[in-house]
């Protein structure tokens, strides 16, 4: 759709989960989307769902995520988010052990901007995740971050990478307390294969 000289066209895309151990199931589920003009120009959006069984009979529940981030008032983000944690927590429930990982299109470090020494005038979609959401559920937003090395995971696509460029941290994990959480961190490739630089986890289940 855009630009419009020479609009970028139809997109075929998807997320991927692999794992080394056996999935049992793998669904996908559909996120609300707008239904205003900005349902043209956002993409289709989903999370996935797919099982790892635990020796105990529990099951491992990975979620992989990629919510919105150009919206015109908000809600429908705030409703992907809903979604995806009431999901989340009724599998807790059922006495399983949970993880999302993803592109959450919040800020998860609050204040990006502050913490990369680059101005966020004029980007207002990397608005900060709002933890009141996940605030009294048996689930922690974990965003990768070295206080000491500090890197970001995302940059703007306005162009191609530069020093100056706009950065944030907005690819990160959610995880249910039956958790534990060894450590998170952003790798830094320099933005060599996408505008994300990737994410990793090191957890063991309780």
């Amino acid at each position: 759709f855009y630009p419009f000289s020479a609009p970028h066209g139809k997109s075929l895309s998807g997320m991927l989960t692999l794992s080394r151990f056996d999935m049992t199931e793998s669904v996908r589920r559909s996120l609300p989307i707008e239904e205003s003009l900005m349902k043209f120009v956002d993409l289709d959006r989903c999370y996935s769902v797919s099982r790892v069984e635990v020796s105990n009979g529990r099951e491992l529940v990975l979620y992989t995520a990629h919510l919105s981030a150009y919206t015109s008032d908000g809600l429908i983000a705030e409703e992907q988010l809903r979604m995806l944690l009431d999901d989340m927590e009724s599998e807790y429930n059922n006495g399983n052990y949970c993880i999302c990982g993803g592109d959450f299109n919040k800020d998860l470090l609050g204040d990006s901007s502050k913490i990369f020494g680059i101005s966020s005038d004029g980007y207002t979609w990397a608005q900060p995740f709002p933890e009141s959401m996940v605030s009294g559920r048996p689930l922690a937003m974990i965003a990768p971050f070295d206080e000491n090395n500090p890197i970001p995971s995302c940059r703007n696509a306005d162009g191609p990478h530069n020093p100056g460029q706009f950065v944030v941290t907005v690819d990160g994990f959610i995880a249910s307390d039956n958790i534990e959480i060894v450590s998170s961190r952003v790798i830094d490739t320099g933005f060599v294969y996408s505008d994300h630089n990737p994410v990793e986890l090191r957890f063991v289940m309780k």
